[in-house]
Order: C-alpha cells, then structure tokens, then sequence
C-alpha cells in the first residue's frame, strides 16, 4: 500500500493535533509551504537521486513542522523547538 502525499500527511497530522479535520486546516497547508517541491526534496526517484540528508523545518502557527529524508514528519509546539534552538547559558564573569 502506497503511503499518503507528503502533505496529507503534514495536514492530518497538525489537525490531530488542534483536534479537528485536516480539510478545515486555516491557513491549508499548501499555502505555508510548497509542498510539491517537498514531495520532490523526499520523494525522488531513484535514478535521479539526490544527496539530501538531514530535515526540512518550518512555522505552522504554534507548531513547527519538521520532514526528515525518509519523509517522516513531526509536528511538535514552537514551544519546544525554540527552547531546543537557544544558546548555551553562558555564566556571567564574577568579578
């Protein structure tokens, strides 16, 4: 069985996490991301495979979206992403 398009999957899984259908998602979430070109980042064929390695992260309202090479997808609150990204707490110099 062939998994669903890369942006159904995005969309079902940002609407289970608001608790509603992924068709009533505002803004769609074709028009945050293209999402054909991700499709084409994940998904190329074989034969004219590219060197991608690593993830595509992006803004969705609170959340933010993150597809791997494998085109797995996860969609965790801002929240917690931004804390991952901060710098290091660097000690204040004590005189």
């Amino acid at each position: 069985m062939e998994s669903p398009a890369l942006g159904v999957t995005i969309a079902r899984e940002i609407a289970a996490r608001e608790g509603v259908e992924p068709a009533t998602l505002e803004p769609p979430v074709q028009a945050v991301i293209d999402v054909a070109a991700l499709e084409r980042l994940v998904h190329t064929p074989e034969h004219a495979r590219t060197e991608f390695t690593g993830v595509v992260r992006f803004a969705y309202g609170d959340y933010t979206v993150t597809v791997d090479e494998t085109g797995t997808v996860s969609v965790c609150p801002s929240s917690e992403t931004n804390a991952d990204r901060r710098e290091p707490h660097q000690p204040e110099d004590t005189l």
